[in-house]
């Protein structure tokens, strides 16, 4: 059933909770769907099953209700199913309205039909184009973060704007890892980020950074490297949101798992839905690493849709050989540059191809001309022109 289903989304994804209320009347709910319901506005952002365990009544957590409520699968775009919610309800009542005709139909009695008559529920606000303009123009906004790499930051107009998810693609070993870490570390010089590390262990990511030349802000990286299932990553996107981080970098999708649906591509659009949505509802920027198959570097593996839900999508891919490079010569790939694309940009509309710059030793990217360049560390200048961008 649709109502338990959102009731039980809510327990787990309460962000949306006063949204999915504002101007839903008592009336569309059961009576049992109701009383939890009511508690679960009771307790407000607090909410989780222990303290909505703690508030029911005995006869309510024994019943047949709750036992469905509870095998249903939690879904963190429940808002989207608010307008089919009250289509529910609406038939309902319609289908109850035409049993009472029929019924008086057949005791040869006269009713007043506009007594039986509910007003239809007003499912959605519109605003007309004087609203949208003032509210437009009232709104704050989105603030940006540079990532420290130049070429990146002059395709998205000097950084990264927040509240959109980013999907990193390219050639196996190409450097789609590198590059994400490389946006983080930059980041953390000034503000706090998140890091899913699930293709490697956090011992080896250690390592690496500890013979690594360039500095990094140890204290600002939050790394992560449990709990694979979609919902314990929003949980604990959440968690840090609340520790002020704003950025996060998760590799990869092939790693995060989410609940058996009908096909594949359900289960893999779970994923970039559920990430698109908090990014957007937190006002965050997410970075998902994900892979793509030969016969489609568009897509994201799996999932057509994933692409969609993206307003922003990069890929890195190897650059070619240089033939009058001798000792080269022969060899698959530059080892010293790769092909940046931008295949998808929200943000600012632009979608280009370049060369750049990567350092096998330091394992980095940067513009061209500079690739051979040692990494400079921030003065106190710099650092605070960069905190200027967020």
């Amino acid at each position: 059933m649709l109502e338990q289903e959102i009731l039980h989304s809510m327990i787990y994804f309460p962000q949306d909770v006063e949204s999915f209320f504002e101007n839903t009347p008592k009336e569309v709910f059961s009576p049992s769907g109701w009383q939890i319901a009511e508690a679960i506005q009771k307790l407000e952002k607090n909410v989780s099953m222990e303290s909505l365990l703690s508030v029911l009544s005995d006869e309510i957590k024994q019943s047949e209700y709750f036992l469905n409520l509870l095998a249903t699968t939690p879904d963190p775009n429940y808002l989207a199913k608010r307008m089919l919610f009250f289509q529910e309800y609406n038939l309902r009542t319609q289908a109850s309205l035409a049993q009472n005709l029929l019924n008086a139909c057949a005791q040869n009695v006269l009713l007043d039909i506009d007594t039986l008559k509910k007003p239809q529920l007003e499912s959605k606000e519109f605003k007309n184009f004087r609203e949208w303009k003032e509210y437009e123009a009232s709104r704050p906004q989105l603030p940006k973060v540079k990532s420290g790499i130049e070429f990146l930051d002059r395709c998205f107009d000097g950084g990264f704007e927040m509240g959109a998810l980013m999907l990193i693609s390219g050639d196996p070993e190409a450097g789609k890892t590198m590059l994400g870490a490389q946006i983080i570390e930059n980041i953390a010089r000034v503000h706090k980020v998140g890091f899913f590390c699930f293709e490697f262990t956090i011992a080896s990511y250690l390592k690496a950074k500890f013979n690594a030349r360039h500095k990094i802000n140890e204290e600002n990286i939050f790394i992560i490297n449990d709990e694979y299932d979609i919902y314990s990553i929003v949980q604990n996107i959440k968690a840090l949101y609340k520790k002020g981080v704003r950025v996060f970098l998760i590799d990869s999708q092939m790693r995060i798992t989410s609940p058996q649906a009908r096909n594949m591509e359900e289960e893999e659009s779970l994923k970039f839905q559920s990430l698109a949505k908090l990014a957007h509802s937190l006002g965050i920027f997410i970075m998902l690493i994900v892979q793509t198959s030969k016969n489609d570097r568009d897509n994201p593996m799996g999932s057509k849709k994933g692409a969609h839900e993206a307003s922003i999508i990069v890929r890195i891919e190897h650059a070619e050989v240089r033939k009058d490079d001798i000792e080269n010569f022969g060899a698959l790939h530059d080892p010293n540059a790769r092909y940046f694309l931008v295949k998808k940009n929200k943000q600012t509309g632009k979608h280009f191809k370049i060369k750049v710059g990567f350092n096998p030793q330091t394992l980095r990217f940067s513009s061209l001309e500079s690739a051979q360049e040692p990494e400079v560390v921030l003065d106190l200048e710099e650092v605070l022109s960069i905190a200027k961008g967020i």
